[in-house]
């Protein structure tokens, strides 16, 4: 198996649309990732929340989303990072130890700077900073150019004063540098692809006693098993029809806390609520009902 795999690849090969990866994104736990083009970045951890690197490289490979990025990357199609996870330390290359920069520590980017040797790195998946620009502030630079022709030269020093002083040079700094990534650099790696093909055409007898099927899912393959036939809007009118039932006879976990024009909300095994649009309801059945 390969150690990732792009969006573009999953319908021909295992056949998971792109539709089927939005419904993995916006209703499973699913983790993707994405492939970053050759970048020169700077390696480092955190301590109590401020950066410190200890190493400079050259790297081309997987780096990691979080949640709240790989859901803005799967409904906006594109994605600004400056920082993240590298997944494959393997592919690093071009390591060096050395301070890269000529500015003292700690600045506004770097706590400190540690210097290890890669053999010393005990860490598989390294947080990092594309690698930062060194230059003048160009508001700065333009604030100095106004104080260099203004003829009120106190005035305007007492209202720079707090930001720097523009009767002195204007001093290096350091600027984070940010990639562009669109939905067509998502990808999944093999572990992750796994439990997707799980969630996606598991058998319904295994999914039923797995004690870790969502009440949601259950309920659902009960319904599919009663009426084969029916069609996903079918369904979903029974379910707003059992909501008056005493008891329910389809939902007899009263797990369906409600059911608008366009979105169920439903509650989970740790009782939190939980929601689900009418599409990603309809792309559900779909799936439940291949054996």
């Amino acid at each position: 198996m390969k150690k990732y795999y792009r969006l573009a690849e999953l319908d021909k090969a295992f056949d998971i649309s792109v539709d089927d990866t939005h419904y993995l994104n916006s209703e499973t736990d699913i983790s993707f990732c994405l492939y970053c083009k050759t970048s020169d970045i700077i390696l480092g951890g955190y301590k109590e929340s401020k950066f410190f690197g200890f190493g400079k490289a050259t790297y081309s490979g997987l780096i990691k989303l979080t949640k709240a990025q790989q859901t803005t990357i799967f409904e906006s199609k594109k994605l600004s990072l400056t920082k993240s996870t590298l997944l494959q330390k393997g592919k690093l290359t071009n390591y060096s130890a050395d301070y890269p920069y000529s500015l003292e520590l700690p600045n506004k980017m770097l706590e400190g700077w540690l210097s290890a040797p890669f053999e010393k790195i005990p860490l598989v998946t390294i947080p990092f900073y594309f690698q930062p620009e060194q230059r003048q502030s160009m508001l700065k630079q333009f604030c100095k150019g106004i104080y260099d022709i203004s003829d009120n030269k106190e005035k305007l020093i007492e209202k720079a004063y707090a930001v720097f002083d523009p009767s002195q040079p204007v001093p290096d700094e350091l600027f984070p540098t940010s990639k562009i990534f669109t939905f067509d650099d998502v990808c999944i790696e093999p572990d992750e692809l796994e439990k997707a093909k799980h969630y996606l055409f598991g058998n319904k007898e295994e999914s039923t006693s797995n004690t870790k099927l969502r009440p949601i899912d259950a309920m659902l393959i009960n319904m599919l098993n009663e009426f084969p036939n029916d069609r996903p809007s079918k369904i979903w009118e029974r379910i707003k029809e059992d909501l008056n039932n005493e008891p329910r006879k389809f939902d007899t976990e009263e797990i369906i806390d409600e059911l608008g024009d366009n979105t169920l909300y439903w509650f989970d095994h740790n009782a939190e609520i939980q929601q689900m649009k009418k599409k990603s309801f309809y792309n559900l059945l779909k799936k439940l009902k291949i054996n």
